[in-house]
């Protein structure tokens, strides 16, 4: 049994089982009333609508479909879903159901017409659960691996703020001064990372939820705010100088021959292969005297002091050369403080807060300076480098910029949503913006108009920051820490604290490139000199790339309807072919670039002029779930299922029986085992957990794995 779910009125009971029918119960009495079939494939999800008379069930064909409680008759099928249709809901008015799938959308349906009327990516999300609200205007859903319900208004597709529903998610990210550390909160457990190497420090001690974290100046100590009502203070240096020392205390019996101090991150050591956790028990300092939760704080230049702000509606200065002793509390606010910054010279603190207010205060007197109210919250403020000037990010999805001396204020408008962190270029002409709209932005003071969009974000991005003037630093909920080229707006290097598993992997015909397929980028690897590139366009996850027959172009297909073609020499996009009502799942480039093969997951290949971005014929392969395709030569296609291959003869339409039994290609089949159909009685295995894509040539074989890895195995 896959699904069950009672009526609305609690007196019949459903159950969608692997056999691909639907047995309906009477609660009270425990009788089968009803029997629905009418497929092979197993039923994942079920609901009954507001009134009890229909059902509607997902299956894992990818298919919604809409039964008759009366007669036990299915009424209507519902395809777009290009994998298992993992919960379905129907709207309290029976007019609209949605339906969500592990392929990452959410999709909602007209229940009179059968029409899908809108859809949502999810990007590498896999929907797990949703519900439409009784008037069926939002949608609520979950999605693997995050513990939010996500929100979208049906009528434009817009998400609303997330609900948190658990703990175990990032809570709040920052960045070291240098760039070489991110900070995460997790519930109340602080992990310091490295960004180069992926080592790791826990830092625990907090006793509720982390809501705020800096880096000292000099990047060796940690300062982090709770809702348990603290800021504590870690220091790093000193737990590297205590790991060093007792090394060389009991270097016998704890390192043994190898140097176990060395490294003061959680991590891999030299003679190990699994994670090593070092925790620090300990904080250096406490600091109490917020009656709420500490939403934010901010050291000061030379990080002899720290700035607090807390829902208490109060902000405090501390000295943390007198064991974290209160020097200063700014009364003023009538809501909960969200942001607070020092000048760099430190004679100055800025705060914002729920109450819509951008505060000026007096460090030395405590006295209030200047204030400014906005329409909404304000979210993040900033300084600029000549302290003449404040930057705000605020609810209402606008950045006002406030002249300190003039008075005069700027307001910068694009975002769709929140902006939740701001910063200024050291040259104070430029000002980045990150929001809930998962986009990172650049802006032109003198002209006050967007100048740059970088989008690569999977969630909201809680940090930017200038480094240097040619490169913006963002990190963001979804884990990952990138830098973008200012004068391109095109991202340069991304990290992840928790990995982007591997969409679609292709090797150069010379070995020499490869192309990987990470959410909605292509990253190019020369495997010679190690240089890296990454191709952006796509607005969903990419699912297939291919090289040409030379090597000078890419053709990459997204679970969208587009196919695009790509020049890897300048990295630049050079053609989409837009393919209209068809989900695709693979694609080829004729050795000769002047066709393109397409295939989508039913089996159906479609040939498409590259010219004229006509569509020139179509067949049926007759099996589903293609994984991938490719030009054996400039007649012979090869079709890569998961259990099997396929070659068609591309001029003829028919499949080549002959040529597929000679082809020595390997097929990935699962958990690692490969075989080919040239030595159908020979398997060979290889011990990679989590096997999401492979490729292959005569010379190699490379995988591409959940965790975003990619392992190559050279064949000899």
């Amino acid at each position: 049994m896959e699904a069950a779910t009672f009526s609305r009125d609690g007196e019949k009971v459903i159950f969608g089982l692997y056999d691909g029918k639907i047995r309906m119960f009477d609660v009270q009495s425990g009788n089968e009333e009803a029997r629905l079939t009418g497929r092979v494939d197993t039923v994942t999800s079920g609901a009954f609508s507001g009134d009890d008379q229909r059902i509607v069930s997902g299956s894992d064909d990818g298919s919604v479909r809409i039964w008759s409680v009366s007669d036990g008759k299915e009424e209507m099928k519902l395809v777009g879903h290009i994998d298992w249709v993992v919960s379905v809901a129907y709207s309290g008015d029976g007019l609209r159901v949605a339906s969500g799938s592990i392929d990452g959308t959410v999709r909602i349906w007209s229940v009179e017409s059968g029409l899908e009327e809108r859809q949502s990516s999810v990007n590498r999300w896999e929907v797990t659960a949703l519900a439409l609200s009784s008037d069926g205007q939002r949608v609520f859903y979950a999605r693997d691996r995050s513990r939010r319900i996500y929100i979208r208004n049906v009528d434009d597709g817009k998400e609303e703020r997330p609900l948190i529903v658990g703990r175990d998610y990032v809570n709040t990210i920052a960045i070291s001064n240098d760039g070489r550390h991110a900070a995460t909160a997790t519930g109340s457990q602080l992990d310091i990372y490295n960004i180069d190497d992926g080592d790791r420090l826990v830092a625990e001690g907090h006793e509720d939820l982390i809501l705020s974290v800096a880096f000292s100046p000099d990047n060796q100590k940690v300062a982090t705010g709770s809702h348990d009502k603290t800021i504590r203070i870690w220091d790093l240096m000193r737990d590297e100088g205590e790991e060093e020392e007792r090394g060389d205390e009991d270097e016998e019996e704890e390192r043994g021959d190898e140097d176990a101090g060395e490294d003061k991150y959680k991590g891999k050591g030299e003679e190990e292969e699994e994670e090593v956790e070092v925790e620090v028990e300990e904080e250096e300092m406490k600091l109490e005297g917020h009656e709420d939760s500490v939403w934010s704080i901010a050291f000061s230049a030379d990080g002899s002091k720290l700035v607090s702000g807390s829902s208490d509606q109060t902000v405090r200065i501390w000295d943390l050369e007198s064991e974290g002793v209160v020097i200063k509390i700014l009364r003023g606010h009538t809501g909960p403080v969200l942001s607070v910054a020092f000048s760099s010279d430190s004679q100055k603190v800025v705060s914002s807060s729920h109450d819509s207010t951008v505060r000026l205060w007096d460090v030395e007197t405590g006295e209030l300076k200047q204030q400014r109210t906005y329409e909404s919250s304000i979210w993040s403020v900033a300084f600029s480098p000549s302290n003449l000037k404040i930057v705000s990010g605020c609810n209402c999805h606008r950045i006002y910029i406030w002249d300190l001396e003039g008075g005069k204020m700027m307001v910068l408008e694009g975002h769709t949503d929140a902006v939740i962190s701001v910063a200024f270029s050291p040259d104070q002409q430029k000002v980045v913006s990150g929001s809930h709209d998962t986009t990172v932005r650049l802006w032109d003071l003198e002209t006050g108009k967007e100048e740059r969009r970088m989008i690569g974000h999977m969630d909201s991005v809680q940090f930017v920051k200038f480094q240097e003037d040619d490169t913006v630093f963002s990190a963001s909920y979804d884990g990952s820490c990138r830098t973008w080229d200012v004068q391109t707006g095109k991202q340069k290097t991304m990290e992840n604290a928790f990995g982007y598993w591997v969409e679609s992997i292709a090797l150069s015909s010379d070995d020499r490139l490869l192309a990987v397929g990470f959410e909605s980028m292509i990253h190019i690897l020369d495997m010679e000199t190690g240089d890296e590139g990454i191709m952006q366009g796509h607005t969903g996850r990419v699912r297939s790339v291919a090289f040409s027959d030379n090597n000078e172009k890419i053709l990459s297909v997204s679970g969208g309807r587009t196919a695009q073609i790509w020049n890897v020499e300048k990295m630049e996009e050079e053609k989409t072919l837009e393919i209209g009502s068809n989900e695709l799942y693979s694609a080829a480039l004729s050795p000769d670039s002047k066709i393109v093969a397409l295939g989508g997951w039913d089996g159906t290949i479609w040939f498409w002029n590259v010219e004229t971005g006509a569509m020139e014929k179509q067949f049926e392969s007759g099996q589903m779930w293609m994984s991938s395709m490719s030009f054996i030569d400039d007649t012979h296609l090869l079709l890569r299922f998961y259990d099997a291959i396929q070659i068609w003869n591309v001029e003829t339409g028919e499949e080549d029986e002959d040529v597929a039994d000679t082809a020595n290609v390997p097929i990935l089949l699962r958990d690692g085992w490969i075989y080919s159909p040239s030595a159908p009685n020979s398997r060979c295995w290889f011990p990679l957990n989590g096997v999401s894509r492979v490729t292959s040539n005569a010379s190699c074989i490379v995988f591409g794995l959940d965790s975003g890895d990619i392992v190559i195995v050279e064949l000899k």
